[in-house]
């Protein structure tokens, strides 16, 4: 492990367990999905709604980060297939670390710590957000880093250097699909068609931004047991 990792993990890791309330606070903030993507999701409908002179561009632009939110979940699950696997802090024999209070150590052995998927999915989202609207986007940012990075870290899920990764993988993602003609052409499509279908197109969105609080995971386990399904049938 690196000094820099090492370093911010032992320094927020002096107040495991000083407070159970400080502790389950934080806890709360990791786990729960509404105070994660819940929140986020309300700044990227606020940002939808919110009346501008470029109001039909920004929402172009926000159909494209939809996008890039799909790609960076996808992307993330494969680096932390592909790349070497690395402990979550908590299962660190040199890290001696403490857990918090209401930490279990028995659900992530099979996780690569490496990039943080919370991170590269809600940098996508926020910094798309941040795109079209400087006020909102910097709200989505900061709630992002305090109340989704740095709770990570604190619970011992993830290395600062995680987090880290994810941002800036998120930021990218989210930057280059707002650039990329292919991305904003489909998306000036989608809003094209929400002016003369509504009905379709936005129980779509709004699916996708439930999925997005979701992580996907319900997309997931659909998905897997489809595979498995299909391998059984053709076995």
């Amino acid at each position: 492990m690196n000094p820099f990792d090492q370093n911010i993990l032992s320094f927020f890791n002096q107040f495991a367990q000083a407070s159970y309330i400080f502790d389950f606070s934080v806890l709360l903030f990791s786990t729960n999905k509404l105070l994660k993507g819940g929140v986020l999701i309300l700044l990227f409908w606020w940002a939808w709604f919110k009346s501008s002179p470029n109001q039909s561009l920004g929402q172009r632009n926000l159909t494209a980060t939809l996008i890039g939110c799909l790609i960076a979940t996808l992307l993330a699950r494969l680096l932390a297939f592909v790349l070497p696997f690395r402990d979550r802090p908590i299962y660190e024999a040199g890290l001696d670390f403490e857990l918090p209070y209401g930490v279990s150590a028995n659900n992530l052995e099979s996780w690569s710590s490496f990039p943080s998927d919370h991170a590269v999915l809600f940098f996508t989202l926020s910094t798309g957000i941040f795109l079209v609207s400087r006020t909102v986007g910097t709200i989505a940012l900061i709630y992002t880093t305090v109340f989704i990075g740095l709770p990570r870290v604190y619970l011992g899920m993830h290395y600062p250097t995680d987090i880290i990764a994810g941002a800036f993988l998120g930021s990218v993602i989210a930057v280059l699909f707002n650039a990329s003609s292919i991305v904003t052409k489909t998306a000036e499509y989608v809003i094209k068609l929400l002016q003369t279908k509504p009905e379709i197109v936005y129980p779509v969105l709004i699916m996708v931004t439930y999925q997005i609080v979701d992580m996907f995971e319900n997309s997931r386990i659909i998905l897997t047991f489809i595979y498995k399904l299909s391998a059984a049938l053709l076995s």
